[in-house]
């Protein structure tokens, strides 16, 4: 007889045998739950940073750390009923107990499996970034209409760049194209009309891609952002060109201020990147597109606001005012880029290529 129970706890990975506090948990997750709540575990903090129940395999792993593992019992949606904790469970008579197949599904096991996805969907960006090596310059149109590049790009080709037309790797083109792809796998995607996956490729990629690997040099603790490798974005010729060294430094250290300033955790930013892409404003979107997008927002921005409450409840709304408002500085980055490759023109190489992607996002279709 099948009664679909849910067979591993969402908090450590080991069996469970149903739902605790509204979570599908283990006796161990519950027990230190309940005990977790008496002691006032919520004021303790992690010595390490406060990831370490961050990990792909939590049965191996086994971590130790008590604030993570209360941490995660909270943002996975545990909450605490005296109710149930007072009351002695009785066994029910035989005549009473009703047998259901179908598989109980809550909110907080709903949000858990929304944050499992987009977490994968970025670790599956920073594996294609850094592998991705390819000569191609797809416009955004070609991209909607080309089936996924994903396993294409993880196997790179060999490409002697400075005997290329661009002379250089396009950390920058390359990088919208990853984000591209990623969004391409969304489910959300894949209900859009023909023209508004267009229009939302062409106003969000750019935007994602900037906020994402400037989130990716956060965590590498630099103040500016660097490729993947480590590297700087830009050749040297193009850093030592002195007229070009603000709008450089305009580029690479703007998008990182907020980041710094907020000490945005990888669960924010991740919301913020979610919340940036499903954005139902841009121009010429068809209602469909509108209503799609707008209810995948909605979606995320309640999670993010569920997290800043839970991480302090006074201070959690201005906290995810605070957030939102990043937004902003990435809307800059178009204008800069914009100016920055219209000089590239004129101080450095008159026939400087520019991908189509960068000239679709920064509005310089006009330029050959």
């Amino acid at each position: 007889m099948n009664t679909n129970r849910p067979e591993s706890c969402e908090i450590c990975g080991k069996r469970a045998f149903g739902y605790n506090y509204d979570v599908v948990s283990c006796n161990a997750c519950k027990m230190f739950f309940r005990r977790a709540n008496a002691e006032k575990m919520g004021k303790k903090k992690c010595r390490l940073g406060g990831q370490c129940f961050d990990v792909k395999n939590l049965v191996e792993a086994s971590p130790k750390c008590r604030p993570c593992r209360f941490a995660k019992c909270k943002e996975l949606g545990m909450k605490r009923n005296l109710d149930s904790e007072n009351t002695v469970p009785t066994k029910p008579k035989i005549s009473e107990v009703a047998i259901v197949n179908t598989p109980i599904v809550t909110q907080s096991h709903i949000d858990c499996n929304t944050f499992q996805k987009i977490k994968y969907m970025n670790e599956t960006r920073i594996k294609v970034y850094k592998m991705i090596n390819v000569c191609e310059d797809p416009s955004f149109l070609e991209l909607v209409l080309q089936d996924s590049n994903l396993a294409k790009y993880i196997k790179p080709q060999l490409i002697n760049w400075e005997k290329t037309e661009r002379k250089l790797k396009p950390w920058g083109s390359l990088g919208v194209m990853v984000i591209a792809e990623v969004v391409k796998t969304m489910d959300f995607y894949k209900e859009l009309l023909f023209s508004d996956k267009v229009l939302l490729l062409k106003n969000v990629a750019f935007k994602s891609h900037h906020l994402s690997i400037a989130f990716d040099s956060f965590m590498m603790k630099k103040g500016r952002v660097l490729a993947p490798t480590g590297d700087e974005m830009l050749p040297k010729e193009v850093m030592e060109i002195e007229k070009c060294n603000e709008v450089i430094d305009d580029l690479l250290t703007i998008p990182m201020q907020p980041l710094l300033k907020l000490e945005v955790t990888e669960n924010e930013f991740l919301l913020l990147n979610m919340i940036m892409i499903c954005n139902p404003g841009i121009p010429n979107l068809s209602q469909n597109g509108k209503d799609i997008l707008y209810k995948h927002q909605c979606q995320y921005t309640r999670l993010l606001l569920q997290i800043c409450l839970q991480t302090d409840p006074r201070t959690g709304p201005s906290r995810l005012l605070e957030l939102l408002r990043i937004g902003s500085h990435f809307d800059k980055q178009a204008k800069i880029t914009h100016t920055m490759l219209i000089m590239f023109r004129q101080l450095w190489n008159p026939r400087c290529y520019i991908p189509k992607v960068l000239k679709e996002s920064c509005g310089l279709e006009y330029l050959v």
